[in-house]
């Protein structure tokens, strides 16, 4: 959904107006996830909410005890947002002493020096996975006052020297820890007030149900599935989540591209499983093109998606690359001869399989139940059984390109014929 801005006309008092008059663009705060107080010593409170002062939302500061907001003043609405499925930081926030602070590269332009200098995208940005967070944001005065940047602490920077300074967030709380650091006039800038070396005051930048950690898939693996009977490959992966959401939905693609431009399989599932549950799907193998279906001699990509409750994703996630048999498997058949034999009575077994590909049929193998011969390597075998009742027998036939199936049948063998002798009559 696109995000809604709005021209800010209003008037906080002597030192708002220089800034506000300029028509800053600014967001929505009722629309954006990031709230509360970072607090410095050279420049006092930062809010990164409007509903900080305003939670009515009736563009009024609320009545009572709200040090860090305009007494009985308009307030505009902005805020921060943290976007939860890619990470990245965007909005305002606003101080009484230096304006307003933007995340946005559209008002800041490039940051004086990496990270995301040259990009074109937000120039901060949270690791969902670990919480930490990444990047600059931006005091634009318009030449009412100070203008300058600010960077978040983390491990590349040698000021940021003690693991409490780096800015990351808590997954479980929402809560902003660590500092953020400009060389000009505002100096450190503190998250939240329970960091070592913060303010005594009470104040914390936090999201409302904590950062909701990206879902992932795991293990994934594709095993040949049985071509003498259904041919196809059977595709497995195992759902996780470090905060213990429940999977809600999962994505599956196979292409014979491995740009996936144009998927033969694309499927969406739907249910519930658990944090840890196997997730499976087979593709069956045909020889002509077929929708959700793929053909024989291609090799394949194949890749996952997982979604958590909370809507959260893993983005793409591939596994490795498979081909499919170069043709089908033999398809075996058999028939014999007589019907019903009887026990010692002679039955010729006759193969009557068929292969494919070009391939032709390289390899016989019988086995009879109670015959005689009990195994063969012959195309067609004739046989007695020594015994009569229901007699397994199975064929197995390679084709030339060692590919090979078999059948059971079950024969029913008669009693054995009771014996006689010509007699000339008297």
């Amino acid at each position: 959904m696109p995000r809604l801005y709005k021209i800010i006309i209003l008037v906080f008092g002597f030192s708002l107006f220089g800034v506000l008059g300029f028509g800053i663009l600014t967001e929505a705060g009722s629309g954006d996830n990031v709230a509360g107080f970072a607090w410095s010593e050279n420049i006092g409170w930062v809010s990164f909410n409007s509903t900080n002062c305003d939670s009515d939302g009736d563009g009024w500061t609320d009545t009572g005890n709200f040090s860090q907001c305009p007494v009985g003043q308009a307030i505009s609405n902005y805020g921060v947002n943290l976007d939860l499925d890619i990470g990245d930081l965007s909005g305002f926030a606003w101080s009484e002493n230096i304006g307003w602070v933007s995340f946005n590269r559209a008002d800041t332009g490039n940051p004086p020096e990496q990270p995301y200098k040259n990009d074109t995208g937000a120039i901060a940005k949270v690791d969902i996975s670990t919480g930490k967070i990444t990047g600059w944001f931006r005091v634009l005065a318009y030449g009412g006052g100070w203008d300058g940047w600010y960077r978040f602490c983390d491990e590349d920077i040698s000021y940021c020297s003690g693991a409490g300074q780096i800015a990351k967030i808590d997954y479980l709380s929402g809560d902003w820890h660590g500092w953020a650091w400009t060389d000009m006039v505002g100096g450190w800038l503190s998250f939240n007030n329970s960091d070592s070396g913060a303010g005594g005051n009470d104040y914390k930048v936090t999201m409302a149900g904590g950062l909701n950690r990206l879902p992932s898939a795991t293990g994934l693996g594709v095993v040949k599935g049985d071509y003498c009977a259904t041919p196809a490959h059977h595709f497995s992966w195992t759902y996780s989540d470090q905060d213990g959401d429940d999977e809600n939905k999962f994505r599956f693609q196979v292409d014979d591209d491995n740009d996936f431009s144009s998927p033969e399989i694309n499927r969406t599932r739907t249910g519930v499983w658990p944090d840890g549950s196997a997730n499976a799907q087979w593709v069956i193998v045909v020889e002509l093109p077929t929708a959700n279906r793929i053909v024989y001699n291609t090799t394949y990509y194949w890749r996952v998606k997982v979604f958590d409750d909370q809507g959260a994703n893993s983005g793409w996630i591939e596994g490795s690359s498979f081909m499919t048999e170069e043709h089908p498997y033999p398809f075996i058949d058999f028939n014999w001869s007589p019907i019903e034999p009887s026990q010692d009575e002679d039955v010729l077994f006759a193969d009557q399989s068929e292969v494919y590909g070009g391939s032709t049929k390289s390899a016989w193998a019988w086995t009879f139940t109670n015959g005689n011969p009990a195994s063969s390597s012959q195309q067609n075998q004739t046989i007695q059984f020594t015994a009569d009742g229901p007699k397994e027998v199975t064929l197995q036939v390679t084709d030339s390109d060692n590919f090979s199936c078999q059948i059971s049948k079950s024969v029913g063998v008669q009693a054995e014929l009771p014996g006689w002798q010509e007699i000339l009559p008297q």
